[in-house]
């Protein structure tokens, strides 16, 4: 809101849209010289390709601008792997967001610390505001719900058929929303429409489920939910 009233600083003070933007930028920079130092690309090009990827994955926006499928083993688990990012908290990209990695890495400093001093009272701050133990815990159960949704689904796409690169990166895709995956049949040459009947459903399963971010489906497999 601030933003809008002509305060572009806060814009910049947040420390997701930060941990974002460098986050972001250390991938294409790290892309970019891959592409050009295995002679795919020449520097200019390098980078251009690597951002609009990188971006797309991010983002989960789903374009592709070349088949890096074929750019090697590298650039196809670094994208992989980008999959499971997503953009910043609020906004319409899939993912497990931001916002909560940052959260995740905090617990796992604290827990370092209290390790090294037992006694020493640590407060964790975002923002400069203080978080709580509820915050930690839906994080650290959002992760947790994220990678058995994410199991269950590969291995539901291996049983409907795919082979296991398919399978992974189906599952990544689907709950992730990001719309273009690993493998000769979800690739960026590839179509979906070539897949088993079984996978399809599965992944329009997995796609609900990731774009209502879990919870709120789960919740409703629950007896609880409906005795209330």
């Amino acid at each position: 809101a601030r933003v809008f009233h002509g305060d572009f600083k806060a814009f910049f003070k947040d420390a997701q849209i930060r941990a974002f933007l460098g986050f972001t930028a250390a991938c294409i920079l790290i892309l970019g010289f891959w592409l050009w130092n295995s002679n795919t690309y020449e520097f200019g090009d390098a980078l251009r390709f690597s951002a609009f990827s990188v971006i797309s994955m991010i983002t989960t926006t789903g374009f592709a601008s070349a088949d890096w499928g074929n750019w090697g083993t590298f650039p196809v688990l670094f994208l992989f792997f980008l999959m499971f990012i997503g953009g910043c908290t609020g906004s319409t990209a899939g993912g497990i967001k931001i916002f909560r990695y940052q959260v995740l890495l905090m617990a796992a400093r604290l827990q370092m610390r209290h390790l090294r001093h037992p006694h020493r009272v640590n407060v964790p701050h975002y923002n400069r505001q203080p978080l709580n133990d509820e915050v930690f815990s839906s994080v650290l159960g959002f992760f947790a719900l994220y990678l058995i949704c994410y199991a269950l689904l590969a291995l539901g796409l291996s049983f409907s058929g795919l082979d296991i690169l398919t399978s992974l990166s189906g599952s990544a895709l689907t709950l992730g929303n990001v719309g273009v995956g690993i493998g000769p049949a979800i690739d960026p040459s590839g179509s979906f429409s070539n897949l088993p009947d079984l996978a399809k459903w599965l992944m329009m399963i997995g796609m609900i489920v990731g774009r209502l971010e879990l919870l709120t489906v789960l919740i409703l497999l629950t007896p609880n939910f409906w005795k209330s």
